[in-house]
């Protein structure tokens, strides 16, 4: 993995996404908790966070603008743009107009433009890194995502206290500025004519290059992941959802603490041992991934023990945090360059719209029939999961990662 860091494109790539979601992590804490404040009500932050999720199920939207712009200048552009508007938060609060709608007006705007990163940043990887370096690739941007979003999530919380969350927003522009400079300094190959032509009738384009992009994984056998991971999307959102309420109820706020904790490091973990599995059957890689985290995660909710529930929890989600990896480059080894963009925001999009119902729905359900029911309930969708793709030929058939072709039905 460190002749990786040979690989001055992946080096300049892989600091920004580190710089970029330490930036995103201080704007969603600092935003949470100043709408909070200035509003003086947990509606204004519930709010808040609607308008900041929202913009990710419309992530799709953005795929067409990347296969048909340049990716380093959209990069940069959004880097810079997202900087200029976190820039009137300070400038409201010294000139004393800053105000609860000001922030909600700008989060969703920065949140959008957000979207553009993540598949730009994965449709440039396979420029950038060959073919058989792809996943250590993948486990090291996800390490960088899920790695900075759990440090500074934690840290810009302490921040707030210290500094104050308008103080936050200034780190946060920075963050995109510096950010911008690393895009800024990636020296890609250049482009083949036809693909730096400029696009007439642009508007036309777009939304034909969306529907193709719909077409291209709902007829293939990412469709046919994406309908069998629905119900596990739904559960992990619902989880995260009642885990407050489970965690209370069990050891309060340490539990909490201890179970986010075993969650993200497990999510962490098997990011990084993704590597070592490129070379094992996809499809059995997954059946029997999910079925052993779904034996984990319903120990985790039958075992008394404290610490043994943070770890056995932990363990189920290295399964999702490997496999998440393992699919990205999937996508990137089988899938044509000018389709990449296309494919990551309609998988994403698709994936994360479940998430307000995963949430809203299991929080209903622990209200009525508990906590400790619903999230022993959820450990269930693992081995749904892990049936789906056993019961599915060219989902259990599929290769390793390596040799994957694919498969249109």
């Amino acid at each position: 993995m460190l002749d990786l860091f040979k690989n001055k494109n992946f080096v300049s790539l892989l600091s920004a996404r580190f710089i970029t979601n330490i930036g995103d992590s201080m704007y969603y804490i600092a935003a949470m908790w100043l709408v909070y404040k200035l509003g003086g009500s947990a509606f204004y932050s519930g709010v808040a966070g609607f308008l900041t999720t929202f913009p990710s199920a419309l992530s799709f939207l953005t795929g067409p603008i990347v296969n048909r712009s340049s990716i380093k200048k959209l990069l940069i552009f959004s880097q810079l743009t997202q900087a200029l508007l976190l820039s009137f938060i300070p400038i409201a609060f010294l000139t004393g107009k800053l105000s609860v709608l000001l922030v909600l007006f700008i989060m969703p705007i920065v949140s959008f433009l957000n979207q553009f990163s993540f598949p730009a940043e994965n449709a440039l990887l396979p420029r950038i890194l060959p073919k058989d370096a792809r996943v250590k690739g993948n486990s090291l941007m996800s390490f960088a995502y899920e790695g900075s979003t759990i440090m500074f999530s934690a840290i810009s919380g302490i921040l707030v206290a210290l500094i104050g969350a308008v103080m936050l927003y200034m780190a946060d522009i920075a963050t995109f500025m510096i950010a911008a400079l690393l895009f800024a300094g990636l020296k890609l190959p250049k482009l083949a004519p036809k693909e730096r032509q400029p696009v007439p009738n642009a508007v036309s384009h777009y939304f034909t290059d969306l529907k193709e992009g719909f077409s291209f994984i709902t007829h293939s056998v990412v469709g046919k992941l994406l309908i069998g991971s629905a119900p596990l999307n739904f559960a992990t959102n619902a989880l995260v959802a009642i885990l407050p309420a489970y965690a209370d109820r069990i050891g309060g706020s340490s539990m909490y603490g201890f179970l986010l904790a075993g969650l993200s490091i497990g999510s962490l973990a098997g990011a990084l041992m993704a590597n070592p599995f490129q070379k094992c059957p996809f499809g059995a890689f997954m059946i029997v991934g999910f079925s052993l985290g779904s034996v984990c995660w319903l120990l985790s909710a039958i075992i008394p023990i404290f610490l043994f529930k943070a770890i056995f929890l932990g363990a189920a989600f290295s399964t999702i945090g490997a496999i998440n990896v393992l699919s990205f480059s999937f996508l990137q080894n089988t899938v044509p360059e000018n389709f990449l963009a296309r494919s990551f925001t309609v998988t994403s999009s698709i994936s994360i719209s479940l998430s307000p119902a995963g949430a809203l729905i299991g929080g209903l359900l622990a209200s009525k029939f508990g906590s400790s029911v619903i999230y022993t309930l959820l450990s269930f969708s693992m081995i749904f999961f892990a049936v789906y793709v056993l019961c599915i030929r060219s989902l259990r058939s599929l290769p390793s990662i390596d040799s994957a072709k694919l498969k249109q039905i």
